[in-house]
């Protein structure tokens, strides 16, 4: 059973939005483009994994992706968690190529790839560091947990996944497998805890919790890459080649490159304002973003969209918030 759906991670669009909006020269796309490669590789790893717990039909399986749950000040995060009645499964996925060693004694992780060698965080202490947290979560907001059990799973079938020495039998790097286990080391979960620990009602409890706790991580794109409004490329986009600046001809958007039109190609162009220069917008900011030169096709534009407002007549203020 589904419990938060898989979905292309927010960020992963605002990412694309920013690389859309930045000037090909600009000496932030290069840095931009790469960051963007890597939240993709890391959403396609995840999806690989996502096929894999399709196979699981039984009703007791809660599946979550992407669970972020605040905990004090900060917040914590698991790329998937399992919820049965006999044992919870924290999931960590990493889509890394190449030939990976891993030291289970020094908790140390190095890549080869490409003849490059270069060190990673350790993904057995970051998943082990969310299963703590993850029993503080529940300690906090007073909920009985069965055990917590952990995977790391790299998804790519050709990853190479080397030990410096065999780590013993009971150690945690002994969880390191690639996806296509991941149903066999379930079965063995299973075989391992027979005895329920939940009722129903424990786990319904449980998950409504976590999906009321829940908040996205929606990153500040422009601070995180200390930009300002005038990094940003103004103008509607063209949806078929990514084109900007769109024309307005007789009541629609016209692509110069392509040839293409569009009557509402401005929602997208509206959003990515939104998103990167300001919740709040004005007839003035609008038609200098759209490249508009008439203010009534602006003020038809905004009415068109349904945006809370703030003051009146000329001095309106229009909010990303809708009614």
């Amino acid at each position: 059973m589904i419990c938060k759906e898989f979905k292309i991670p927010i960020n992963i669009e605002n990412s694309q939005t920013l690389l859309w909006r930045l000037a090909l020269n600009h000496q932030k796309t290069p840095i931009v483009d790469k960051d963007l490669k890597k939240r993709k590789a890391g959403y396609k790893g995840e999806a690989t994994v996502y096929y894999h717990l399709g196979f699981l039909k039984d009703k007791k399986y809660r599946i979550f992706y992407d669970v972020r749950l605040p905990l004090f000040s900060n917040f914590f995060q698991m790329d998937f968690l399992i919820l049965t009645p006999f044992y919870i499964l924290i999931i960590e996925v990493k889509n890394i190529s190449g030939i990976v060693t891993i030291d289970p004694f020094i908790r140390q992780l190095t890549r080869t790839y490409k003849g490059l060698t270069e060190g990673f965080s350790d993904p057995v202490s970051q998943v082990q560091r969310q299963k703590l947290l993850l029993q503080k979560w529940f300690s906090v907001h007073k909920l009985k947990h069965p055990p917590i059990e952990h995977l790391v799973v790299f998804s790519n079938p050709s990853t190479i996944l080397n030990f410096t020495k065999t780590p013993p039998a009971d150690s945690p790097y002994r969880n390191i497998i690639h996806a296509q286990n991941i149903i066999d080391n379930i079965k063995d979960l299973n075989e391992l805890y027979v005895k329920e620990a939940m009722t129903d009602k424990e786990i319904t409890k449980m998950k409504k919790t976590m999906l009321k706790n829940h908040e996205e991580s929606e990153i500040d794109f422009m601070e995180t890459y200390s930009l300002t409004q005038s990094d940003i490329v103004t103008g509607v986009r063209c949806e078929k080649c990514n084109h900007i600046p769109m024309i307005r001809v007789s009541g629609a958007w016209s692509c110069v490159k392509c040839g293409s039109s569009s009557k509402y190609a401005h929602i997208e162009a509206l959003r990515d304002y939104f998103l990167l220069m300001s919740d709040h917008i004005t007839n003035r900011q609008l038609r200098r973003f759209l490249h508009l030169k008439s203010r009534n096709t602006a003020y038809k534009i905004l009415k068109s969209l349904h945006l809370e407002t703030q003051g009146g007549t000329k001095a309106v203020i229009y909010s990303k918030s809708t009614r």
